[in-house]
């Protein structure tokens, strides 16, 4: 495995802070086999398609989760239990997979890079309740060109890179196909075709509760909260922003009655 130079300094000052005892760093590990490249941590083993994608596990595996718990309100603005139902849009490795996992609820991933997917499959396999759908999310049903980008998690529509035809599925087709009859949370990172898997959503606006969007300048430099918030106030949601870290999100709760 060829580590850019600096990558590798990077890991060797995490190990140094780790024997140091410095700011709750843990051992972080990259392996390469057969079956794939892993982050090893706190035991755990985790599929994934970038070994730049170790930084993110500095702190430990919990505390990954804790994290994209908060940029996507959990326990702040939505409030996830063993009924509760969960669309992940740009699933990536499947770690927001685990956080739904903690509280039981049924979360459907959504990933359609290729080597993305892989990774997600190896990750979710041992979770009840969790599926992976390997499809683009978008406005309409049909095929789409998708750019691949998976060193850097930036695969979208919108990215450039290698392109590929895949399957284009909306929101709304997706929930009469599986007979949804409540969605709690949507939590979408499409790298810039956020308004676009809003507009697939359709006539299922009406069972969606929460929705929290990666809204950051991923959209060939530009944002999408404007639109994103545009759309999700005409359809009866209390809407706004807040930067968590380096994450611009942007909320979408329903109105009370």
């Amino acid at each position: 495995m060829q580590l850019p130079f600096g990558q590798r300094l990077k890991l060797a000052r995490q190990r140094a802070l780790v024997a140091l005892h410095v700011g709750g760093n843990v051992d972080v590990r990259l392996e390469e086999g057969d079956d794939g490249l892993f982050v090893s941590v706190e035991g755990r083993r985790i599929a994934v398609p970038s070994p730049l994608r170790w930084k993110l596990y500095r702190k430990g595996w919990a505390a990954r989760l804790d994290r994209l718990e908060q940029e996507y309100g959990v326990g702040r603005h939505v409030t996830l239990t063993p009924e509760s139902v969960v669309l992940d849009i740009g699933a990536n490795a499947g770690e927001f997979a685990h956080v739904g996992a903690r509280y039981g609820a049924s979360v459907f991933c959504f990933e359609p890079d290729p080597a993305v997917f892989a990774c997600l499959e190896k990750n979710i396999a041992d979770l009840p309740n969790v599926c992976a759908i390997d499809a683009v999310l978008w406005k309409e049903d049909g095929e789409i060109d998708f750019a691949l980008a998976p060193e850097r998690a930036d695969s979208s529509v919108f990215a450039e890179g290698p392109r590929i035809r895949k399957c284009a599925k909306t929101i709304g087709s997706f929930v009469r196909e599986n007979a949804l009859t409540r969605i709690d949370l949507i939590k979408c990172d499409a790298e810039g075709a956020e308004p676009e898997v809003l507009e697939g959503i359709g006539d299922a606006f009406s069972i969606v509760k929460a929705v929290a969007l990666d809204t950051g300048a991923e959209r060939q430099g530009a944002r999408t909260n404007t639109e994103c918030a545009n759309i999700l106030s005409a359809h009866g949601f209390d809407v706004f922003d807040e930067k968590i870290g380096t994450r611009l999100v942007t909320y979408g709760v329903r109105k009370s009655a």
